[in-house]
């Protein structure tokens, strides 16, 4: 029981970091330079975070912890419903 909450927890955070990472380059927010993207620095700056932890949530090799406050100023910021970050793409 113990690996298979282990085993969720990583799936959750996997799916999530590739949907952090979609929707800054592929954003139509108000934040978006000429291409559709925001930087990690500037998504940092928007949601008052710090630039390692965008880069942690972004990272495959690290499962950084956030809490869902964190993951709900990146959606405001991003211009997306929350929802949008727990879809498996």
């Amino acid at each position: 029981m113990e690996d298979e909450i282990k085993d969720y927890d990583n799936y959750i955070y996997e799916v999530i970091s590739k949907n952090v990472k979609y929707y800054r380059y592929n954003n139509k927010s108000k934040y978006a330079d000429k291409y559709g993207r925001i930087t990690q620095e500037r998504l940092a700056e928007l949601c008052d975070v710090s630039l390692g932890l965008i880069a942690n949530i972004e990272s495959k090799k690290v499962h950084q912890t956030f809490s869902i406050a964190i993951l709900y100023r990146i959606a405001r910021v991003l211009n997306i419903d929350i929802k949008e970050f727990f879809n498996e793409r």
